[in-house]
């Protein structure tokens, strides 16, 4: 089993290598952005990108990181006035509080956000999130980052998207990867129960998702042999039933995202709490549905145990 290293850069920025020096991600906890974020993420197999940091098309996308649309009205998915509900409200994740502990299962980072709008000391939500970066997943070669998060509302407050379907857009907000572009070639979207294909994956509910593609910078790549790779979002059942959002990026850009909120916001009373969890696997090589039917089924099944 690969063994991870964390080595910190300053300025609230460290990487994620293999033991051997090989660099895997970035991580971001800055307030420079609105939110933490992985950028530069890349599988065990080769030095190939699998994400897209701060496009020209959606410069607020920042690879692999967790977003909530609107919180009590304010805006906390784009990063400027510009766009959204019109009232120039906007809002971003602060970390207050960050340690990370490495050992032999892996890489915890363990932190404390305040979800408040800019200007205000108040946060509306106060998070507790680990984020947990291993390489125990039974016989694939990959690594992953399981997500778990538990949200406790400040005072009152409702959690809303973009209308979904009355803005074939909408329905965005939750745990999000944005791809390389040059995934656009080969790509493949699939799902839990065997599907296949963007419009058999969107808005609907699923245990899983994936978005592969051909992957630019591996340093193995020849014209008839590119390298390949990209990341699946599997979902724990003790979430409930989450929907999926998925843009393709031969049409549009490449996406993959859980939409806990697409189908209807949600209304946390004071005091009220909401844990959600995902594990991201960065694959660098094709998978099929029974591979990762297996990977939902364990990841289910037990948690992963945090490094001691």
């Amino acid at each position: 089993m690969t063994s991870l290293r964390w080595q910190e850069r300053g300025d609230a920025t460290a990487v994620i290598v293999t033991d051997d020096g090989r660099h895997l991600a970035d991580y971001s906890w800055s307030t420079a952005q609105n939110h933490p974020f992985f950028s530069h993420v890349r599988p065990l197999q080769h030095d190939g990108v699998l994400t897209n940091t701060a496009p020209w098309d959606h410069r607020w996308h920042h690879g692999l990181w967790w977003s909530w649309k609107f919180i009590d009205g304010v805006l906390f998915w784009e990063d400027h006035p510009d766009y959204g509900n019109g009232t120039g409200a906007l809002g971003r994740s602060w970390v207050t509080g960050h340690e990370v502990t490495v050992g032999d299962a892996g890489i915890r980072i363990d932190e404390t956000l305040a979800w408040r709008p800019d200007g205000s000391d108040q946060a509306l939500l106060t998070e507790v999130r680990r984020i947990t970066a291993h390489t125990a997943l039974d016989g694939v070669d990959a690594w992953a980052l399981d997500w778990d998060s538990t949200w406790t509302a400040n005072a009152a407050v409702e959690l809303s998207v973009t209308p979904y379907p009355e803005h074939w857009w909408g329905g965005y907000a939750g745990l999000n990867y944005r791809a390389a572009r040059s995934m656009s070639e080969e790509e493949r979207i699939l799902a839990s129960g065997g599907r296949l294909g963007r419009e058999t994956v969107h808005s609907h509910e699923g245990q899983w998702a994936a978005l592969l593609g051909n992957v630019d910078g591996a340093g193995t790549d020849e014209p008839n042999r590119p390298a390949y790779g990209g990341a699946a979002i599997l979902v724990h059942p003790e979430n409930g039933p989450t929907p999926l959002y998925v843009f393709s990026a031969a049409d549009e850009f490449g996406f993959l995202a859980t939409a806990p909120l697409m189908h209807g916001s949600r209304q946390l009373a004071r005091g009220e709490t909401l844990r959600l969890r995902h594990r991201v696997v960065v694959l660098g090589h094709d998978v099929d549905h029974e591979t990762l039917d297996r990977l939902s089924r364990a990841y289910g099944g037990k948690e992963h145990l945090p490094p001691t």
